[in-house]
């Protein structure tokens, strides 16, 4: 089944998790900047072009203080936000969180430390969606992110997410599809200063 246009199907969310402490970072990576942008925001802008109206934001609470004011501001007139008091439980505590929040069957699920979204790439996803399991980009036979996951993954994540330790271990019960992209920002992880180093020409 394709689905040529996300604008004329409403059956898509986005989820961004941001739930992490960013330790590795020493600084928020949600409030790392890309151009005028922060990560956040730039992920956000992203899918709200795709046409996707519901964006859920899971955050690390600390990251939502008084200090981050502007910041939030941005973010809450354009997502739903929702706070992660507990982060150390891990990702997939974070990810039930946003699962409960969102009104669709298919839902994307984006890393704030990844600020690369290329339109191209979420289209050619949501042309090739895996509608009973998981949709995983590929660059050069390497997988990675954003990854659409269908109804069935959403509700064993919510139902039974403490019964796994990472993400890879729920998809394993379901088919999966890989999608060859063009672009391999799919790839791209900034969660330290080295790693921000390398992206810095990107980021500007």
């Amino acid at each position: 089944m394709k689905l040529h246009s996300i604008n004329n199907n409403p059956n898509y969310s986005a989820i961004i998790l941001a739930g992490g402490n960013s330790t590795r970072m020493g600084f928020p990576k949600p409030w790392l900047l890309k151009k005028s942008n922060t990560f956040l925001s730039e992920i956000i802008k992203s899918y709200k072009f795709l046409g996707i109206k519901n964006i859920v934001v899971v955050l690390n609470e600390k990251f939502t203080t008084s200090r981050w004011e502007n910041e939030l501001i941005e973010v809450e007139s354009n997502a739903t936000l929702i706070k992660n008091y507990l982060p150390n439980k891990g990702r997939l505590y974070s990810l039930q969180l946003g699962l409960k929040a969102v009104k669709s069957d298919l839902v994307f699920i984006h890393n704030v430390d990844n600020p690369f979204v290329e339109k191209e790439t979420l289209e050619k996803l949501t042309n090739h969606t895996e509608l009973n399991g998981v949709t995983i980009p590929i660059f050069k036979e390497k997988g990675g992110h954003p990854v659409i996951i269908s109804k069935l993954v959403k509700k064993e994540i919510i139902n039974n997410y403490q019964n796994y330790k990472i993400l890879k271990e729920v998809f394993s019960k379901f088919p999966k599809k890989y999608v060859e992209v063009k672009s391999n920002s799919i790839l791209k992880n900034i969660n330290t200063l080295q790693e921000l180093e390398a992206c810095k020409y990107e980021l500007v």
